[in-house]
């Protein structure tokens, strides 16, 4: 199969990746096919267009044909325009600061964002082409008075009016994780337009106090209770490591808490190996020791059989080969075996080509809700098979589906010029070009899910309503949603039509809370997750009804609820999966008590409307694919409505964004982190090692190497902030004067802890330090760009939301103190001890910390970028504002942990301790970094990068001219003498 298909990268003289050719064979010694990635740059080293192997090869025979992205960017790299085959044209005019001012869609709706002095975003405005303007969101935050420093909510957010309603922060912590959290519902589903005023803003919302949540959290930030919003009580009991180690639950009307998890265990990897449930039932993962793969999974009671046992075989790069169900017996029915295991065979580009198991016969494709087996029957089931075919794009044109009792054909008809594809019809034939163009909007987003049942969208491309039953003279059947600023959903409300009443069915999204209100119900479904295993407890509020009632779930590796039993143990419901996500078989003893069952493949709520809601975007299992492009574009491959690259049973989307795992992306951070400060650290204190720290010439020596860098790191924040307020003119010594005075701040915080370790009578270890961190972060700054394009990773992109950046901070400080504790614990605080700390302690450290900062990028939906397996480049820009900003966050770690050790008590805390609260704190500072760059970068692009001044000069390259979009055009208002930023204007 993979014999002669290796994959070749086509490089220019510039190291720029331009071509990528892959070779797809589908049979064990069967012909290839060669598919050509083009991609095309700018005179700058700037991507201008990518074709996928499908448009690549339509250019050559109608060179008009469009490419699958066409983009077009300002001199400083900002992007000023996307055309996307599967979208749209998108245009972006950004301030002087890199900040979105406004922006278009290919339907020409118009979004403004307005901002503070401080650059915050302020008011979201938006506007669709021929209607008026509508606000459709403000950000308000805490001043300096003291109500709110009494509150920590000075310089926070402490309301956000969205399309769901508003959200109040009322309370912070010191670190600034919010301690509650009320939830205020708008009186009308539609999207609103919210009035200026805060007392008009308040009138649109429901009556009543909100819905509160409450988080209580240890010293170290880390949640250890939450009480949501109807008084229900979850706390969590963490190890020394910070891991969850069980969980317990008091619901309102109980006067003692619940123990609901307990037992959990971890391996080296942060893996969980071992969890019991309240319910008897322990669940075990076993990993392969070498590659760290799932290869069994185990959940049963003591004295029985097991209730689910899960083997999985791979092939060499970690593809799955087969899963085996042993919990399920093997069955004879109408001739045949049915095997519990389900096999997979996959192209040479790793696509599912074909997949075996079983399901329960006479079983359709389509959106509705599966057919349930109560009491399970082994007569009802049989063997399947599929075999899928798909086009140079990767799009599944085919799949046919082969079964004794009912076999079927899915087709599926792709535009000759995007990815928009649309089913074939009820009588079997394909749309054709002009069916697939009028099936979908401008932006790419289908307008029906099935004949007759219309989508309806925002401005903003998130599903509004989709119309179940269409009436001609009376209301429709339809189901509608509202979104936070997020794009998470926080409401959903079914409206079904019947002769007498109109029936409501609604559902509201709390933190680890969910309240489905109906005519004759009213239910609470508190949530909570560990592992592989989720426990949902289902509150009736109304009266008369079972109180309580506690279900245990259990997944595949895919996080696919398979299991459902309740607190005796006993199966309620389990459910088999097709691999594209359409269920398979779907058994229990009661109908009624399994249809309460929500969250199905992959974890994934499955709506009435048989799509499933992944968080960004909805999935059609039945159709295998997305029904609107991918939100962050290209970063998952450039086909937009591919679900996880054609691999299934490998690959899982959390938030329909991309399909490669989070983990991966921070499991190769913390390798490259490692590896990187490995080096940094063992040149630092070989360093450190030949400096005596009582000599005044290692004083000044650290005061000099902090006060550069810091100089360095302190003039461009100050460079930025003067051009981001326009402060530009040639003839003004103000600039001037902001520039010195940030350079002048930043090199007395860089050598500040040198200075303050002249009084420590023992010697100045803190300016032995700067010194040697000095030589440190110039090893760690080269080694980092040397290992950059090793591995996945998911960087941030742009300057970080507060909560995301809240988060990350929170993250790296938490893993940089327990590996710090376990660093200490492990070498000890002698002097052999010291140096082993100095190297790998301190390496672990900053590979932990790392590796937690992208995990919360990864799930608050930052994409993951594979590896472009590019040769290791240098960029000297990178160099100094890498270099500069990591020696000057460093000493501000140092001066942090000066003051600290000034906390009376502080000494009497033992060794490990001290050490841990050390590496926690200047690892928090230092993830600070990452948006300090974003700032460092743009505040220091005259001196080291090309400007727009420099392309005037004819002192690079010049960019190349826009050649089809030609209505777009830059205007360049640079002022005399100016080197800095320039004013911006985008035209159309």
């Amino acid at each position: 199969m993979h014999t002669h298909t290796p994959t070749v990268s086509v490089m220019d003289s510039r190291g720029l990746n331009i071509a990528t050719v892959s070779y797809c064979r589908e049979t064990p010694g069967g012909p290839t096919d060669p598919r050509i990635y083009r991609q095309r740059y700018n005179a700058a080293g700037r991507l201008t267009d990518a074709c996928d192997p499908r448009l690549y090869a339509l250019q050559q025979r109608e060179p008009d044909a469009r490419p699958n992205l066409k983009l077009i960017s300002s001199l400083s790299g900002r992007s000023l325009s996307s055309d996307s085959v599967d979208g749209a044209l998108r245009l972006t005019l950004p301030g002087a600061a890199g900040q979105r001012l406004i922006e278009w869609d290919g339907q020409m709706t118009q979004t403004l964002t307005f901002y503070d002095l401080r650059l915050r975003p302020i008011s979201l405005v938006e506007q669709v082409l021929g209607t008026s303007a509508r606000n459709s969101g403000f950000f308000s935050y805490g001043d300096s008075s003291p109500s709110c420093a009494a509150h920590n909510q000075c310089d926070r957010m402490i309301r956000h009016d969205d399309s769901a309603g508003s959200e109040f922060f009322p309370e912070y912590t010191l670190n600034g994780e919010p301690i509650r959290c009320v939830r205020h519902f708008l009186s009308e589903i539609n999207e609103p337009d919210w009035p200026p005023a805060l007392a008009e803003r308040d009138l649109l919302h429901e009556s009543g106090s909100g819905a509160t949540t409450h988080v209580c959290y240890n010293a170290l930030g880390e949640t250890i209770s939450q009480q949501d919003a109807m008084s229900n009580q979850k706390r969590l009991q963490l190890n020394v490591a910070g891991q969850l180690k069980q969980i317990s639950l008091k619901v309102a009307q109980d006067s003692h808490p619940r123990l609901l998890l307990h037992d959990i265990q971890y391996n080296a990897d942060d893996q969980v190996v071992r969890q019991a449930a309240a319910n008897g039932v322990i669940s075990q993962n076993f990993y392969d020791p070498q590659s760290g793969r799932l290869v069994e999974i185990i959940a049963g009671t003591d004295g029985r059989p097991a209730l689910q046992h899960l083997l999985y075989r791979y092939d060499p790069v970690g593809n799955i080969l087969s899963v085996e169900d042993m919990a399920q017996p093997t069955r004879f029915f109408r001739n045949q075996t049915i095997n519990p295991v389900s096999s997979f065979i996959y192209d040479s580009l790793y696509q599912l080509i074909g997949a075996t198991g079983w399901q329960r016969s006479s079983t359709v494709n389509g959106p509705a809700e599966p057919i349930f087996s109560s009491p399970p029957d082994s007569a009802q089931l049989e063997n399947y098979r599929q075999t899928y075919t798909y086009d140079e794009a990767g799009n599944l044109t085919t799949l046919v589906h082969s079964a004794a009792s009912k076999s079927w054909t899915q087709r599926t008809a792709i535009s000759r010029y995007s990815n928009r594809g649309m089913e074939q019809t009820i009588s079997g034939t394909l749309p054709d070009e002009l069916e697939i163009a009028a099936g979908f909007d401008i932006n790419g987003n289908r307008k029906t899910l099935q004949p007759g049942q219309m989508l309806q969208w925002s401005a903003g491309g998130r599903l509004l309503q989709v119309d179940q039953v269409r009436r001609k003279d009376a209301a429709n059947d339809c189901e509608r949603y509202a979104y936070d600023g997020a794009g998470q959903r926080k409401r959903k409300v079914r409206l079904v039509q019947t002769a007498a009443i109109v029936q409501l069915h609604e559902t509201r999204y709390l933190p680890e809370l969910e309240i489905r209100n109906r005519a004759d119900e009213t239910l609470h479904v508190i949530s909570v997750q560990a592992g592989r295993c989720a426990v949902e407890v289902l509150h009736w509020a109304t009266e008369g009804m079972v109180a309580d009632q506690y279900r245990y779930q259990f997944s595949n590796h895919l996080g696919s609820n398979m299991l459902v039993l309740d607190d005796q143990g006993n199966t309620i419901c389990e459910e088999n999966y097709f691999p594209y996500g359409g269920t398979s078989w779907w058994a229990g003893p009661d109908q009624l008590q399994a249809r309460y069952k929500t969250r199905r493949y992959a974890g994934q709520e499955l709506d009435a409307t048989g799509l499933y809601y992944y968080g960004q975007r909805f999935y059609a299992p039945w159709l295998m694919r997305w029904i609107s492009p991918d939100p962050v574009g290209i970063t998952d491959g450039m086909n937009r409505y591919l679900m996880v690259r054609g691999n299934p049973v490998r690959f899982v989307d959390r938030q329909g964004l991309t399909g490669l795992d989070t983990a991966r992306a921070a499991g190769a951070t913390a390798t490259r982190e490692f590896v990187s400060a490995a080096f940094a650290t063992a040149a630092q204190a070989a360093f450190v090692g030949f400096l005596p720290p009582a000599n005044v010439a290692v004083s000044i020596g650290g005061a000099l190497a902090g006060a550069v860098t810091g100089g360095i790191s302190g003039y461009a924040g100050a460079n930025w902030a003067q051009s981001s307020m326009h402060i530009s003119s040639a003839a003004d010594w103000g600039p001037l004067a902001a520039k010195i005075g940030g350079a002048v701040i930043g090199a007395a915080l860089g050598a500040a802890p040198s200075l303050l370790g002249m009084l420590d009578p023992r010697g100045n270890a803190a300016a032995a330090g700067q010194i040697g961190s000095a030589f440190g972060t110039l090893f760690r700054e080269m080694s980092a760009q040397y290992l950059a394009n090793a591995g996945p990773s998911n960087p941030a992109v742009g300057r970080v939301d507060p909560l995301t950046g809240a988060a990350s901070v929170a993250g790296a400080g938490l893993a940089a103190g327990a590996t710090g504790f376990g660093g200490s614990m492990l070498f000890g605080t002698d002097a052999t001890g010291n140096v082993l700390q100095s190297v790998l302690s301190v390496s672990a450290v900053t590979a932990a910390s790392a590796a937690a900062a992208s995990v919360v990028r990864g799930l608050r939906g930052t994409p993951t970028i594979p590896s472009n397996d590019r040769e290791p480049t240098f960029n000297q820009e990178n160099a100094v504002v890498g270099y500069s900003s990591r020696h000057f966050f460093l000493s501000l770690g140092q001066v942090a942990n000066l003051a600290l050790s000034q906390i009376p008590g502080y000494d009497t805390l033992d060794p490990h301790t001290r050490t841990a609260v050390s590496r926690a704190v200047v690892s928090a500072i230092g993830d600070i970094r990452s948006t300090f760059v974003t700032i460092a970068k743009p505040g220091l692009s005259a001196e080291l990068g090309r400007t727009s001044w420099d392309v005037e000069k004819n002192e690079v390259g010049a960019e190349s001219p826009p050649t089809d979009v030609d209505q777009v055009y830059f205007v360049s208002e640079t002022s005399p003498g100016q080197r800095k930023y320039s004013r911006a204007q985008l035209n159309f």
